[in-house]
């Protein structure tokens, strides 16, 4: 860290990588407690240690020691106790809605190089929580993850609060904007107590870039680092905080400058790393990882020296999977070599793109240095070398058009609408539309099937054809890349989810977002078979051991229960193809708004209209019809609150109120009774 601080300007890893990037749910190990992850209850591989070994915290703490000598004496919080002579005296709670986080049972596990330990989960705010903390043996390093599970159907906002006592007043602060408070050029600090035999602390709390950055304060001997953090239903965020203890300020200050903290989670896969709101990834595609300077071009040789200058090839020869090719040195950001295997490289592009290949063994880096000279470097003898950062080559690889990325290491655009790609599903054959998807994944290992991602969330499985895919790259080629070479065929860097659209959850974990396009669904009830519209359907659930059996929630709160009269019901996926859906395979549906018959609506603004009458009585009157009606048109009555009338604005809340629309009074759900066999209602998207 020393050698990059001494740097013209900053050291800045570019972090690239393959297969869990980009947002992917898998499975976590069978021995990953809590596998709960980005949708109905899948995870992310890496999200949780595996259970090595048991850690306890009765009677004592769980102490590691950092490669700087400092201490690190956990508490069962997930906290630091004292630190090395009185750092702190308690830091690096996390409060929840004010509540520590803590284990379960005073333990927690640690993996097998016990540097890093988890625990949890702990529950509050319908969240489950899990700590991980590591501590580096190669630096003076800790890392915290606080991971946050939302299981529900809804956004759960809370509020966190990483909080840290020291055990003397804090004397000086130090910014890395030079400021005497945290703002938004910061990403760390620097604390020192008065006790003198006590080490300064680093703090690194949020990346300049994050959308999610917390709020400082810093008073006597307490440092709040506190969060407003909203978790999506369904889904899983982290946040990421790093400490250092050090006895010198001036070595801590060195260490602001040249900290990268995308170097300080290599070891974390980059499913995992998206995941981090605080600290953003940067690009998630191929699996280059480069340290680059705003100052100069970079080589490191195989010592690991740093050599700074300029790169003077023109070009680079690599033989490829796609054959040997000529890359000109304006499309290069740089080369990695590939560890144990010789004179093997992966290139990283400019656009995200990268390329694995052998260069030849007489291959060189030309290298002119700035105090003069020039070097020959060759590549066998090259750990990595890039060009510095720049408008034409910067820092983080932006996302330019759909790639493939391949089991060889490859990641390579290619022409998305160009490629005819079909899924065959337990619903039929259906096209899939590069301007609809967000994703493909391909796990060819065993029987796994393939699972589509499209735009709006929809996650579709089936098995992707053909088995050989012709497609033509940016980089010029055209050939055929059979299926059992793909990872991953990614059109967006995100998806882009609709609220406004319904939901059907199915049997086999597959969830869809569009329209139910069934214009009348008919249901045999005990009492008679009635036929439904579904926009007047508030949510379905069906049976899990009785096909077709289902429990029908209508907008006003009423629920039938009975046989479904169709054995087939379609639903458009939008944008996305159009599924015919065996009743067999639904678990529930339910839509983003459930409308009142057209009577029903036609009633209601026509009592909306009276509302503004010259007439207080036929106000008033219009008034107690409306809460008459019931509290199911309390979602249309919301729509009508931006009248400018502030008369009708005020009475239409009013009926809002009594109806219990302000939430006091939430609407009874279906109760399904013990040796029904139903499956409980899911609350989809």
């Amino acid at each position: 860290m020393g050698q990059a601080a001494a740097m013209p300007k900053k050291i800045a890893p570019v972090v690239v990588a393959l297969a869990c990037g980009l947002g992917a749910a898998v499975p976590c190990p069978a021995d990953a407690p809590g596998a709960g992850g980005a949708r109905s209850g899948e995870g992310r591989a890496g999200l949780h240690l595996e259970r090595r070994q048991a850690v306890s915290f009765s009677g004592g703490y769980h102490v590691l020691t950092d490669g700087g000598g400092y201490r690190w004496d956990f508490q069962y919080y997930g906290n630091v106790y004292q630190g090395t002579n009185y750092a702190y005296c308690g830091g690096l709670y996390c409060q929840v809605n004010g509540n520590n986080v803590m284990a379960q049972g005073n333990a927690g596990w640690a993996n097998k190089d016990g540097d890093e330990f988890e625990i949890g989960p702990w529950a509050n705010s319908d969240l489950r929580i899990w700590r991980r903390a590591k501590v580096f043996k190669d630096q003076a390093l800790a890392r915290w993850l606080e991971i946050f599970e939302n299981p529900t159907a809804s956004d759960v906002t809370i509020p966190i609060q990483i909080y840290t006592n020291t055990n003397w007043t804090i004397i000086e602060q130090v910014f890395a904007s030079g400021k005497g408070s945290f703002d938004d050029a910061d990403e760390c600090f620097i604390t020192r107590t008065q006790g003198g035999s006590a080490p300064a602390v680093f703090h690194y709390v949020a990346d300049r870039k994050a959308k999610v950055r917390p709020t400082i304060t810093v008073q006597g001997n307490q440092i709040y680092v506190r969060y407003s953090l909203t978790v999506p239903p369904r889904q899983t965020v982290v946040l990421c905080h790093f400490e250092s203890q050090n006895t010198s300020v001036d070595d801590l200050k060195k260490l602001m400058k040249s900290f990268r903290p995308a170097k300080a989670m290599r070891d974390l896969p980059a499913g995992i790393r998206k995941l981090i709101v605080n600290i953003p990834a940067g690009s998630t595609l191929g699996t280059v990882e480069l340290e680059r300077s705003e100052g100069s071009d970079t080589l490191i040789n195989r010592h690991g020296d740093p050599i700074y200058g300029t790169v003077n090839n023109a070009s680079f020869e690599l033989d490829t999977y796609f054959g040997r090719m000529t890359l000109a040195a304006k499309d290069i950001i740089g080369m990695a070599a590939v560890g144990g295997e010789e004179h093997r490289f992966q290139v990283l592009l400019a656009g995200g793109q990268t390329l694995a290949g052998g260069a030849g063994a007489e291959a060189k880096v030309a290298l002119s240095l700035p105090s003069g000279g020039k070097l020959a470097v060759p590549l066998a003898d090259v750990q990595q070398w890039s060009y510095r950062i720049s408008k034409d080559r910067p820092e983080d690889a932006d996302f330019a058009s759909p790639v493939l990325l391949l089991r060889t290491g490859d990641c390579v655009a290619f022409d998305g609408a160009a490629a005819a790609l079909k899924l065959r599903t337990r619903h039929g054959t259906v096209d899939l539309k590069a301007a609809d998807l967000h994703q493909i994944a391909l796990d060819n290992a065993g029987n796994a099937v393939h699972r589509v991602t499209f735009l709006n969330g929809s996650r579709l499985a089936g098995f992707l054809e053909p088995a050989a895919i012709p497609v033509a790259l940016k980089l010029g080629a055209k050939l055929t890349v059979p299926r059992d070479l793909l990872v991953r065929v990614q059109y967006t860097e995100e998806e882009k989810p609709d609220p406004s659209l319904d939901a059907v959850s199915l049997s086999n974990g597959d969830e869809l977002f569009g329209r139910l396009a069934a214009e009348e669904l008919a249901l045999k009830t005990d009492y008679g078979t009635v036929a439904l519209s579904p926009e007047n359907i508030q949510t379905i659930s069906f049976s899990a051991t009785h096909v077709g059996r289902a429990v029908v929630q209508l907008w006003d709160g009423s629920v039938l229960r009975g046989q479904c009269g169709q054995e087939f019901l379609a639903f458009q996926i939008e944008p996305g193809p159009r599924l015919s859906i065996h009743a067999g395979q639904l678990a529930a549906i339910r839509r983003s708004s459930a409308l009142p018959p057209k009577e029903v609506r036609q009633k209601l603004a026509k009592l909306i209209g009276k509302l503004g009458a010259e007439s207080y009585k036929d106000r008033q009157a219009a008034t107690e019809e409306l809460v008459r009606m019931g509290r199911g048109i309390v979602p249309m009555l919301r729509g009508h609150l931006t009248t400018s009338d502030p008369e009708v604005r005020q009475r239409i809340q009013e009926v809002i109120e009594r109806l219990g629309g302000g939430d006091a009074a939430p609407r009874p759900q279906p109760v399904i009774q013990p040796g029904c066999d139903f499956m409980p209602m899911i609350q989809c998207g």
